[in-house]
Parts: structure tokens; C-alpha cells; sequence
């Protein structure tokens, strides 16, 4: 059974965290992340740096890329921004947004393979992506943007959560419109915490790519018994879990003109022309379509089969429109797709298609158990299937691996 361990963690000290912390690589667009980074050096979009954040002619250098993202980790130690816990400690960790509240338990995971019934996917991954951040962990030599999971509550963790949450937080910090709060856990609590979860299947909610680098860099780098074998980890309960949609934006290869590109939507169903964006959001099995500038919904063409992953609106909208219509073949790669996730914003994905020209599609959130259920059925969603909102903040925790040089594996 995979075990949750406690590891020798660094948290960011408070009088550091807004300068340090930001959120999710992917909440920005390419120009927020090159605009902050040139303003804060100490802010982690540095360490988490990628080649869209880069001139064009300078993105295939990735020896440089990944050496910048090292320089960068290396001012935040030579800066003192982490307070650092030697003793092996699992963090509780609460993450606040208007509404809604969720607390995980971070720690270390095993590295298991795709096809674990533990540790279940839910999402297929790129391998290009996931082969380069591979080598940033390598180059970095530290993670601090946890996979995160979910799984299935129960009175008793819900009753030790609540009770250890009583205790004196070691951090409190209010960043972009999350607060975020830390205990620290260690010692005999640690143990009993991490034991309660040793029966639990865990879901993966995001991080398949960091996942896939952290397998990639077991084969590639790792050695027995070594911190290669194990990733770092937050889990939620699914009773706490809030779910919004990734957003599609298609550029037609076909060149097709708005009045054409309609006509072949119409063939596939009837649309209905809506005022706005607010009269365009769909109910389950709809989609919101922004084409020429107006807004429209129409239902969803029915699923392809009977799986569960087919029901899904994400996978209806896939085999119905974006493969027959654009040809949209593997919409985890194809240059003609992008995504923006809700918190993005509907407008920013306006703005995008009267600038390029290109076609939007708005759908409404995959559930929590829907997402269980094809990954116990063993099943893939297309890829940006579902967005967790609000996401571990990227600079609060940095798991160090040459502070586990020697680590023994408890479990073994």
C-alpha cells in the first residue's frame, strides 16, 4: 500500500511569502509570467520558468533554461526566504478563497507506475512536457508544487485533521486572493496521520505531468532506495474539492469564414443565439460556443460509446465537434487547441478569438465523482478536463532532495 511519509520540508517565512509565492505556473498567460518575473527576482515564476516564457529564438536552449530556474532557486536559499524542518514532518494545509475552504495533508507519495490502483490518473499527459520537467527537478534539484489528490473522507482523519488544525500555524498568508495556512506535523502525530490514509485509494486532481517527470526521473536518474522514489504530495478530501472547466480556443487550419464555420456547427446541431457570456453558460450537456464575435449554446452531440469517460461533456464535445469539424485528432498536442481555465477568465478567452480569429468553446465543470469514477474505471479523460480551483500556491513548500541524501524508506 503506498504510505504518505513525512519529509524534511522548507516553508516560506511570512515576511517573505508575498514576495515569494505566486500561483499555479498555469493561472498566468506567457506575458504576466515574463512581466512579474523581470519585476521580483524572488518570485518562484523564475524557478518554475519554461520556454514560452522565453524569446522565440531562444526557446529550443534548454541547458540555459534550466540553469536560469537553478539560479533562481539558489537566490531564495542565499535570500534565507525558508524556514527549514529537519525533522522529517508531514503540513497540514489550508487553502481559502471567497466561499469555499479545503485542507490537505502534504507529504511524500511513491513513484508508482501508470497503471497503480492505488494512485489512480485520470487524465492522459504530454510526454515532451513531462520529459523536461523531469530534468528541471534534476537540474533544480527541488520540487515545490505538489501533485495533488483526493480521496475518499471518513469521520476518523476528518476528526484527527480537526484536531491538529487547534494547534499554532506555522504560517498564515493572504496571496492573490488565497489564504493560505500551515501546521507543521511531526513525531507521533505524523505517524498516527500518515496511518490513517494507509487503506485509502488516492485520486490524482492535478499534477499528471509532474507525476509522469517524477517516474521519468526514477528510470532516468533515480538509485534504490534514493528521493527519486518518492514525490511530494497534497491530499484533500473529496468532500472539500471545488471543480471548474479548462476552456477551449480553436485556431481553423481550414481557414474556414465565421458564416462557413457556423453552417458546419448547424450541421451538427441547431444553435441558439445568446446576448452574452452570462446567457451563454452551459448546463450539463451544453456547450457555449464564441464565434464572429456573438455568443451561442447548443446541445452536446451524444456520447461515442458506452465508457464512462465518453459521458463525459469534455469527451462529448471532443468526438462530436473538435475531432470531426477541426480534425482535432490529439487534442493534448495539436498546435491548433489551447486552453484557458476559468480563472483565467471568459474574457481573456473573448479577447483571444477576436485577435486571432479563432473559434471558443465554454463548458461546464466535470464533478468530483465523475472524475472518480473514470479513474476506477481505469478510463482517460481528454487532457484539461477539469481545473481545481483554488491550487497549492507555488514558493510555499520546497521539498529539497539533497536534504534526504541518506533517507532511509521507512516503509522498507
Amino acid at each position: 500500500m503506498a504510505t504518505l511519509l513525512p519529509f524534511p520540508g522548507l516553508v516560506v517565512k511570512s515576511e517573505w511569502a508575498d514576495q515569494v509565492v505566486t500561483g499555479p505556473y498555469d493561472a498566468y498567460t506567457p506575458e504576466q509570467r515574463i512581466k512579474i518575473s523581470r519585476e521580483n527576482p524572488y518570485s518562484f515564476l523564475n524557478v518554475t520558468k519554461s520556454r514560452e516564457d522565453l524569446p522565440e529564438e531562444s526557446r529550443d536552449d534548454v541547458e540555459n533554461l534550466l540553469a536560469s530556474c537553478s539560479d533562481a532557486m539558489n537566490l531564495l536559499y542565499e535570500a534565507d526566504v525558508y524556514n527549514s524542518y529537519d525533522e522529517p514532518s508531514l503540513f497540514l494545509y489550508r487553502l481559502e478563497i471567497e466561499g469555499h475552504a479545503q485542507t490537505g495533508v502534504m507529504g511524500l507519495l511513491p513513484v508508482t507506475d501508470d497503471d497503480d490502483q492505488q494512485i489512480l490518473r485520470h487524465e492522459l499527459f504530454r510526454p515532451g512536457r513531462a520529459q523536461l520537467m523531469a530534468h528541471h527537478l534534476m537540474t533544480v534539484g527541488a520540487s515545490s508544487s505538489p501533485v495533488s489528490l483526493t480521496y475518499r473522507s471518513d469521520k476518523a482523519l476528518e476528526e484527527e485533521m480537526t484536531r491538529l488544525c487547534l494547534n499554532e500555524p506555522e504560517l498564515i498568508s493572504n496571496n492573490e486572493g488565497v489564504l493560505q495556512t500551515v501546521w507543521v506535523v511531526s513525531g507521533d502525530d505524523a505517524q498516527k496521520l500518515s496511518s490513517l490514509f494507509e487503506e485509502k485509494t488516492f485520486y490524482v486532481t492535478d499534477g499528471h505531468h509532474r507525476l509522469a517527470a517524477a517516474s521519468e526521473a526514477r528510470d532516468l536518474f533515480g538509485d534504490a532506495g534514493g528521493p527519486l522514489n518518492h514525490i511530494q504530495a497534497v491530499l484533500f478530501p473529496d468532500s472539500e474539492m471545488l471543480v471548474l472547466p479548462f476552456h477551449r480556443q480553436i485556431q481553423d487550419r481550414k481557414d474556414r469564414t465565421p458564416e462557413e464555420l457556423f453552417d458546419s456547427l448547424t450541421a451538427i446541431g441547431s444553435l441558439t443565439s445568446r446576448e452574452n457570456v452570462s446567457e451563454a453558460r452551459p448546463d450539463a450537456g451544453q456547450v457555449g460556443i464564441y464565434l464572429n464575435h456573438s455568443w451561442h449554446t447548443m446541445n452536446l452531440p451524444p456520447s461515442s460509446s458506452n465508457r464512462v469517460v465518453d459521458q463525459l461533456d469534455v469527451s462529448r464535445l471532443q468526438d462530436g465537434i473538435l475531432k470531426p469539424l477541426f480534425d482535432i485528432e490529439d487534442p493534448g498536442n495539436d498546435p491548433v487547441i489551447s486552453y484557458v481555465p476559468e480563472p483565467v477568465g471568459v474574457a481573456t478567452l473573448e479577447s483571444q478569438c477576436d485577435a486571432t480569429g479563432s473559434i471558443g468553446f465554454i463548458l461546464p465543470p466535470t464533478s468530483i465523482n465523475e472524475l472518480m469514477a473514470v479513474a476506477d474505471a481505469g478510463e482517460r479523460m481528454p487532457p484539461k478536463s477539469s481545473y481545481f480551483e483554488p491550487k497549492p500556491r507555488s514558493g510555499v513548500f520546497v521539498r529539497r532532495l539533497d536534504r534526504e541524501a541518506g533517507w532511509v524508506d521507512p516503509t522498507n
